[in-house]
């Protein structure tokens, strides 16, 4: 089978989804524009190596200045984990975290920037022969992402890759999204542009990606039910309960589409594992009933609990 999607396998237009909250202004664009090019003049005298070590120096100094996001991002990794942490480690994982978002961040910012030779050997997807098999029965792939990981930059590998990309996002998509899908779009026209549907919107458009056969991507592991009427389900994560959404999940069941937990993997230098679980249904002969939605629920939980205990500094929010 090719390494490359079929670029054929769109059958509708969906033009109309490729919408942003907003557009950004004047100044965030001079901001975002003049930290690129700040960056891009690091990496060529210095290289990606030399901008990964600056990266991790600057973050390191917040770290030891910014004592607010320190104790908050502790708690969360002590909750996320469930169990309290001593302190000695608590400064570790937190230091590490700090260091792999300023990373992860900047690596994002010069995505658009790096040459094609230099992103393939930087991203890479294991088990890609699910994506490829899964897209080859043209009804479409849900992704589980969760938030442990910079699942912005999986998006961005995905696209460059050629394969069509799509995403449930909360309605407050940051300044700096919209800039970099912005540049995105008008540095790279020939690739495929990541859609967002934002919760709260009409169910209709996750329906028509799939049936579009697109790559769509949802974080069920919520903090907080935004609106009492979606729909969710209780699930152990590391022996605490935790209330996930569940309307993804039916959509993709409904559409027979293949169900499968991914999880972005942030390694040293500025290097990307994009890691795809084997299929949490059959999509073939898998109905939707509170059973098996529990089912692949409390899996897509599992999940979750051996990545967090595995990387605890990939802790995004919780």
């Amino acid at each position: 089978m090719s390494n490359e999607p079929d670029q054929n396998i769109l059958t509708e237009d969906l033009s109309d989804l490729d919408h942003s909250s907003g557009d950004v202004t004047a100044w965030e664009r001079f901001s975002f524009s003049t930290v690129r090019g700040f960056l891009w003049l690091h990496m060529k005298i210095w290289g990606m190596t030399g901008l990964y070590l600056s990266c991790r120096f600057f973050a390191f100094l917040e770290f030891l200045i910014n004592c607010k996001r320190r104790r908050r991002i502790g708690k969360m990794i002590a909750q996320a984990l469930n169990r309290k942490l001593t302190r000695s480690e608590r400064n570790r994982l937190v230091k590490e975290q700090f260091m792999r978002v300023r990373c992860d961040k900047t690596f994002y910012i010069i995505f658009d920037m790096l040459s094609p030779e230099e992103i393939r050997k930087r991203f890479k997807i294991v088990n890609k022969q699910y994506l490829d098999d899964a897209l080859a029965r043209g009804k479409g792939i849900c992704l589980l992402k969760c938030h442990h990981g910079s699942f912005h930059i999986a998006a961005q590998g995905l696209c460059f890759l050629g394969y069509p990309v799509s995403a449930v996002r909360a309605p407050n998509e940051g300044a700096i999204r919209r800039y970099i899908q912005g540049m995105w779009r008008r540095n790279h026209p020939d690739m495929p542009q990541a859609k967002m549907i934002f919760t709260g919107e009409f169910v209709r458009p996750l329906y028509r990606l799939l049936k579009a056969n697109h790559i769509l991507g949802a974080a069920l592991d919520v903090s907080k039910i935004p609106d009492s009427h979606m729909k969710s389900v209780i699930v152990t994560v590391l022996g605490k309960e935790r209330e996930f959404l569940t309307g993804t999940l039916s959509i993709a069941i409904r559409c027979k589409s293949a169900v499968h937990q991914v999880f972005l993997v942030s390694d040293r230098n500025f290097y990307y594992r994009l890691e795809v679980g084997p299929p949490l249904t059959d999509p073939d002969t898998c109905e939707e009933t509170p059973e098996i939605v529990q089912t692949v629920m409390q899996k897509y939980a599992d999940g979750i609990g051996q990545f967090a205990t595995a990387h605890p500094d990939h802790l995004s929010r919780t």
